[in-house]
């Protein structure tokens, strides 16, 4: 990740710190809405190899935990002794909702710098408030070699970087980076096929009120945008066509999914969710033709190769064949612990898959560059 020189230096006082050769691999730390997930890897002869690894809900709400320094910090000592963990490094991920992810294009002119070039676009999307915020940079990549260059921006508040520096100080962990969830998801994904470096892959990552869509060309963040769809729409919509309480609508949607590809051997109420959501699912399908036109835009025709599913809506039973429909490709439910091989004396349970996606890409940053 690229450091702009302003309007603020706070990412480069952490991110430029010497690393200690004798120390341990840092730990991802992902401080996700229901629970703590952590990941360290260890060098293999092969590649990484997962060292430890744990998942453990809170015992109160995300924000009065990261409130509370003394509560936190016995909630982490207690994630950090469940696992064979080394040391208390970390590499962190700002939540979502306290950063923008700006896609940007950009031209460099004679004489300028590419940062000072960023920071100018960046400043002319935020307007006044750009001096209060913390901004780096990520190149996305492109087939197309000509002066414009496309970028991710990633502007968070100053004030709510400095916060969670400090919860996570308090908390007794030593942070060597910040990173964000598009990055780290992009650096899980291309660790999963590194083997495909031409291919271009898409998660689609469920969120309770939003989704997010990535894609990775080689081993490169290539696209990353959020799109009105998540679990609480689907609820809601499936609780006031039916007149039932949301908690019971969740229940009906995890029990029998959301329709598959098709309506052979569905159950009644399996066709029913399907005819309630196909609204839903058709808004979705659009938003999913215009990621396959963009990414075939940008590599000169290349299309997507695969999909993976990640998070809330990933759970449901027959989610793979009703995506899988949408866009004609192979579909899959994202394992991030495939991406490693394990370290002796460890073993994953397999509930560690499900939420662990972004510590996995969190400990796989490189901490000199990113």
């Amino acid at each position: 990740m690229k450091q702009i020189p302003q309007p603020s230096r706070l990412f480069s006082a952490w991110l430029g710190r010497r690393r200690d050769a004798s120390a341990c691999a840092p730990i991802g730390v992902d401080f996700a809405a229901h629970g703590l997930n952590m990941l360290q890897l260890e060098a293999g002869p092969d590649g990484p190899l997962l060292r430890a690894a744990v998942s453990r809900p809170y015992p109160v709400e995300r924000a009065a935990l990261l409130a509370n320094p003394r509560a936190l910090r016995a909630f982490v000592d207690q994630a950090l002794a469940s696992a064979p963990f080394a040391g208390r490094r970390v590499v962190a991920a700002l939540a979502p909702g306290d950063v923008r992810i700006l896609p940007l294009t950009i031209q460099v002119a004679g004489g300028q710098g590419e940062a000072a070039a960023v920071a100018r676009a960046a400043r002319e999307q935020l307007g006044d408030g750009a001096a209060e915020h913390v901004i780096d940079y990520y190149h996305v990549r492109t087939a197309d070699a000509g002066p414009e260059k496309q970028v991710l921006v990633a502007a968070a508040p100053h004030d709510k970087v400095v916060g969670y520096l400090d919860s996570l100080c308090g908390a007794g962990l030593d942070p060597v980076a910040l990173d964000i969830g598009p990055a780290a998801i992009a650096r899980l994904l291309a660790a999963m096929h590194q083997d495909d470096y031409e291919q271009s892959v898409l998660l689609i990552n469920f969120g309770q009120a939003r989704s997010y869509l990535t894609v990775i060309w080689g081993r490169r963040l290539m696209l990353d945008r959020e799109i009105e769809f998540g679990e609480e729409q689907l609820v809601g919509k499936l609780a006031q066509a039916l007149a039932l309480p949301p908690e019971v609508a969740l229940a009906l949607l995890r029990e029998h999914g959301v329709g598959g590809g098709g309506q052979d051997g569905a159950s009644d109420v399996g066709r029913t969710i399907r005819e309630i959501l196909y609204p839903e699912f058709a808004a979705l399908a659009e938003e999913l033709v215009r990621t396959q036109i963009y990414v075939a835009s940008r590599t000169r025709g290349s299309t997507l190769s695969r999909v993976y599913l990640n998070g809330s809506a990933a759970r449901y039973a027959d989610i793979q064949s009703r995506i899988g429909a949408l866009v004609n490709l192979p579909v899959g439910i994202l394992d991030p612990l495939a991406a490693f091989g394990q370290a002796p004396g460890f073993a994953a349970g397999p509930e560690l898959s499900r939420g662990i996606a972004l510590a996995a890409g969190l400990a796989l940053r490189e901490e000199d560059n990113g």
